[in-house]
This record gives C-alpha cells, sequence and structure tokens, in this order.
C-alpha cells in the first residue's frame, strides 16, 4: 500500500504515543501479592513484545519518510 507522507505522519505520531504508554506500564510497581505479581509479569512480557513490533515499524516508516 502506498502511503503519503501526511498518513506517515500521523502513523508515527500514533506509535509514538503507544510507546509512551508502554513504557509507562512497564515502569509500574510490583504488587505485594504473589499472585498479582505473577500476572504484572506476564503483562510486561507482552508489553515488551509489543514495544519491540512499535519500534521496528517506526524504524520503517521513518525510513519510507527519508526517501519522500
Amino acid at each position: 500500500m502506498n502511503q503519503t507522507r501526511e498518513q506517515l505522519e500521523k502513523r508515527r505520531k500514533e506509535i509514538l504515543a503507544q510507546l509512551n504508554r508502554v513504557n509507562e506500564d512497564l515502569q509500574m510497581k510490583l504488587d505485594r501479592d504473589p499472585e498479582e505479581q505473577a500476572i504484572q509479569l506476564e503483562q510486561d512480557e507482552v508489553a515488551v513484545s509489543m514495544e519491540e513490533n512499535l519500534q521496528r515499524e517506526l524504524i520503517d516508516i521513518e525510513d519510507r519518510l527519508l526517501n519522500f
């Protein structure tokens, strides 16, 4: 799909906002309850994976913007 510069810039902005939310989630303190900690650690794994995917997409978008 050929995206316009405007579409790419919009998506870049969305990704940056998502990355900020993910980073905030990752900085939350662990609960005192061990069962809750286990859930939080699983959620952290998902957040890290999401962050990696968003970073890859962001790099791709920034590369494409450089070629406009």
